[in-house]
């Protein structure tokens, strides 16, 4: 009887930790998950916040600016309209490199953050003024590119420097005497998802305001969590800066081109190394009788002279304190970051093509039947670059072997360049048959009347321009992290956004150039034309891109 019972005990535990097994190991996985993403750091909720009110700012009132400056004037406004807007995002995304380099050269992190905000607070409530029509008419347009100004620099040296600084609180908070560089960024990620989605979730919950209301409502926001971080700085880890390795990029080509007369040498030896111990194979490649420096690239070889050593009465340690020599391994680094010139110009015409999405795709809504929010259609795009982001690095970083990774970032970039075309063809028909419906309504004069077609004709629009910023850009920091030294790394976004910010002054250029298709209101303008030059334009820079990947990085470093 006894052993019946313990055979019976014996069988119902088995069952029941068979039955319990598969949740305590979800339980084990979420847990240990949550321990390396999750990160209850003191400053991280400050830092957050700020953050958070930033991208509220930068979804509410930035990404629908057009709209507003057409609303507002309502004669000849669409190419005053443009001209104001690609001024603002092309400063915001080019200033973003002399922000960063401010921050680690000059000033804090701190004070470039604390300065940035108050700019676009500035901005934000003379938007608020000038909604109120206490704005004199006559000097309205200089006041808005003073307004745009504010808001680029805020933008520039907001969200950009503020994702280093919770990256270096979280640093700040490991235990380990040896930071664990892939747990700080995973929780850097957390935090940061956190502070995106709450401002993606208001878009959903905002009701339909007037402009004064959001400006302020921006404004409020903004400088709230702007005293809320000013009084958590006791709680924040300070450090001072040390320098920017971007300085090295200037005195390195001055040295070249300073020692440009010197031959290339036949031994290790006459290049400056400073005693570190090299790879020969890393960094010293022969060509005949002379020797250059990796990597092997023809239209940046000079540069090797700024590592060469000068036959002149100066010393080595003298020649290097004056700038004249610099060493084998920082010269390697600028000419790793040199050879991105060539992806680079195929990315400005990436960003012409982003640039005009972002000045036209809300401004054709405009007179749309609005069907849904506006933000839902700008919330559907972010979803979706964030999604297919997220699902192709999942999908191929773990599955390809690394030796053929570059050949996956290059293929990324190039999806993401097709998605282009893509979009400015499925844009340039929406458009044509917006214009049908314009003209058959006969509302080509009637610009504050409704066309009697839904915005949801957007969506694809919008869902490609996500898709194609989820491939190519965000393609491009995986691209450029993996060709470029470990000291450049901090600058992989800061560079990247400025180089698609060139495409925003190329957008008001172009626009300007045709401005004949552009007339006062959108209704008679010729916006399908512009957009089936872009398509075209799209069509050869993505074969231009196709022979600059070969031609240059083809093979992994």
């Amino acid at each position: 009887m006894g052993d019946t019972f313990l055979n019976l005990r014996h069988r119902v535990d088995s069952n029941f930790y068979l039955f319990c097994f598969p949740f305590l190991e979800i339980r084990r996985r979420v847990c240990a998950w949550m321990g390396y993403n999750i990160c209850f750091c003191k400053a991280a909720p400050f830092v957050s916040g700020l953050v958070c009110s930033h991208n509220f700012a930068e979804y509410m009132v930035v990404s629908v600016l057009i709209t507003y400056f057409t609303d507002t004037w309502k004669e000849d406004n669409l190419l005053k309209a443009v001209a104001i807007v690609n001024v603002q995002e092309g400063l915001s995304t080019t200033m973003v490199i002399v922000m960063t380099y401010i921050s680690d050269a000059h000033i804090s992190r701190l004070k470039v953050i604390v300065c940035s905000t108050a700019a676009y607070i500035t901005g934000l409530v003379l938007l608020y003024l000038s909604a109120l029509k206490l704005i004199i008419r006559s000097t309205e347009v200089g006041l808005f590119y003073m307004i745009v100004v504010l808001i680029a620099v805020g933008k520039a040296g907001g969200q950009p420097i503020l994702e280093g600084y919770l990256a270096d609180q979280l640093r700040n908070h490991e235990p380990d005497p040896e930071t664990n560089e892939d747990r700080v960024e995973a929780r850097r990620k957390f935090w940061w998802f956190i502070a995106c989605w709450i401002p993606y979730i208001s878009l959903l919950i905002f009701p339909a305001a007037s402009w004064p209301i959001i400006f302020i409502s921006s404004a409020t926001l903004m400088g709230a969590a702007g005293l809320l971080f000013l009084c958590a700085i006791p709680l924040y880890h300070h450090s001072e800066p040390t320098g920017s390795d971007l300085t090295n990029v200037f005195f390195v080509l001055k040295a070249a081109i300073l020692k440009r007369h010197l031959d290339y040498p036949s031994t290790r030896d006459k290049f400056h190394t400073n005693d570190e111990v090299l790879n020969p194979h890393q960094f010293f490649k022969q060509n005949g009788h002379q020797l250059y420096l990796a990597p092997q690239v023809k239209f940046i070889r000079w540069l090797d002279k700024a590592a060469i050593k000068e036959a002149s009465s100066l010393s080595v340690k003298d020649q290097a304190s004056e700038r004249r020599l610099f060493t084998v391994k920082q010269v390697k680094e600028i000419k790793f970051l040199l050879t991105m010139v060539p992806m680079w110009s195929t990315i400005i015409m990436f960003g012409l093509v982003r640039s005009a999405a972002n000045t036209f795709y809300t401004e054709q809504g405009n007179d749309m039947e609005e069907t849904v929010s506006i933000y839902i259609l700008l919330l559907v795009r972010y979803i979706c670059r964030g999604t297919i982001s997220y699902l192709y690095n999942r999908s191929f970083s773990k599955k390809i072997p690394k030796e053929q990774q570059n050949l996956r970032q290059i293929l990324r970039i190039w999806i993401g360049m097709m998605l282009s075309v893509l979009c400015c063809s499925v844009a340039w028909g929406i458009e044509v048959h917006r214009l049908k419906i314009v003209n058959k309504h006969g509302l080509v004069d009637k610009p504050k009347d409704t066309i009697p077609m839904s915005n949801c004709w957007l969506a694809p629009q919008f869902i490609l321009l996500g898709l194609m910023e989820g491939f190519a850009i965000d393609g491009l920091d995986e691209f450029f992290s993996y060709h470029v030294s470990e000291s450049m790394e901090g600058y992989v976004s800061a560079i990247n956004d400025c180089v698609t910010g060139i495409g925003s002054f190329v957008n008001g250029f172009c626009v300007y150039a045709f401005r004949g298709w552009f007339a006062d209101t959108i209704n008679r303008s010729r916006l399908d034309r512009y957009y089936h030059m872009l398509a075209v334009v799209s069509f050869i820079n993505m074969f231009y891109y196709w022979c600059i990947s070969y031609t240059f990085y083809r093979k992994a470093r």
